[in-house]
């Protein structure tokens, strides 16, 4: 539950932070989907493996295998690949000039 849990729930936080009202979030479904299947995979991992570690353990890029997995794919990965996406996608899905002055009238109204 734990594995799929939080992959899900960092998902919904992405996806809600990125949709726009009419426009969806675009083609960030594709970079949000890879994200949380590595997240899947990379908790699923560590959760999965067994508990064998001891000191003389192999060690995965100076860490214990669990450690790497959770650093290296739950935590690098997703910061290799959300900053590009977001990037890449940074003129279609900010605000255009009519949702900034929508914005802006709202915030008027409320003063």
């Amino acid at each position: 539950m734990l594995a799929l849990g939080i992959p899900v729930a960092l998902g919904a936080i992405m996806i809600l932070g990125a949709v726009r009202a009419n426009r969806g979030i675009g083609a960030l479904k594709y970079p949000f989907a890879l994200v949380i299947l590595i997240l899947v995979i990379g908790f699923g991992a560590a959760l999965a493996l067994p508990s064998t570690d001891g000191p003389l353990s192999r060690l995965w890029l100076g860490l214990p295998a669990r450690a790497a997995i959770v650093i290296y794919g739950v935590g690098l990965l997703p910061i290799l690949i959300l900053p590009v996406a977001y990037a890449m996608t940074f003129e279609e899905m900010t605000l255009s000039a009519e949702d900034l002055e929508r914005v802006r009238a709202i915030a008027r109204e409320a003063r």
